[in-house]
């Protein structure tokens, strides 16, 4: 029998019941994987703002390096950074030939891969909202003319952890956040964007109809394809 590939996903904040979630999250997602989370050493509890963010950069890859000293004997096959702007990302692909991937990258461009080539992002977090649309100038989804365009970010005031903690709640906000985000004539599709956030795409479908994914359940796609794994039943 073939062992399970492994998968290392980083937590770029000090939040165990974040890289808890996230474990769970992707564990029910990708059965056939052994998943192995780990949380960043230093930094903030949750990343709201550019400090918290330039300190996760740093912190991820002291996270790497501590996962990497006893890493399984087959290796990992991916790392994932769990955080939805990717803190980190680029010095982690200079450090390793494993793939690495982000959760905003790779959301999106699952998220084009299913046919969405305009999408909105909903987040948590007010700050949020202006360090994600720097995300999406400097990836060049902020062009009309990008083959993945991001139409609009919309930041709801509560952080994701806060979120997290609230799922009801959450749900009926987000769905609300949603509606509002499919009125502009461009978008085809909303992002929900953030670690707290992983497993609120199917809650919110249910809730809207409306076309909506969260960014875990994407990534978890991405690492379906990546691995070669049997297809699972699509969440309704």
């Amino acid at each position: 029998m073939t062992d399970r590939p492994h998968v290392l996903v980083l937590n770029p904040n000090t939040s165990d019941s974040v890289t808890q979630h996230l474990s769970d999250t992707l564990s029910l997602a990708l059965p056939e994987v052994h998943i192995h989370a780990r949380t960043a050493p230093f930094g903030a509890h949750y990343i709201a703002d550019e400090r918290s963010f330039c300190i996760a950069g740093h912190a991820v890859i002291e996270a790497f390096e501590r996962a990497m000293g006893d890493a399984p004997t087959a290796g990992y096959r991916a790392v994932l950074v769990g955080c939805f702007g990717d803190p980190g990302l680029h010095a982690l692909r200079e450090s390793t030939q494993v793939p690495v991937l982000g959760l905003a990258e790779s959301a999106v461009r699952e998220m084009g891969a299913q046919g969405f080539a305009r999408m909105a992002i909903v987040t948590g977090g007010e700050r949020w909202q202006t360090m994600l649309q720097r995300w999406c100038c400097s990836e060049g989804h902020d062009r009309t003319d990008a083959p993945l365009g991001i139409t609009q970010v919309h930041a709801l005031p509560a952080t994701g952890l806060q979120m997290m903690q609230s799922p009801q709640d959450t749900a009926m906000a987000l769905a609300h956040a949603c509606h509002n985000a499919m009125q502009h004539a461009s978008t085809q599709a909303v992002l929900l964007g953030g670690a707290g956030l992983a497993g609120m795409g199917a809650e919110v479908r249910l809730l809207t109809g409306l076309p909506v994914w969260d960014c875990v359940e994407l990534v978890a796609q991405r690492l379906q394809q990546m691995l070669a794994l049997p297809q699972q039943a699509e969440s309704s």
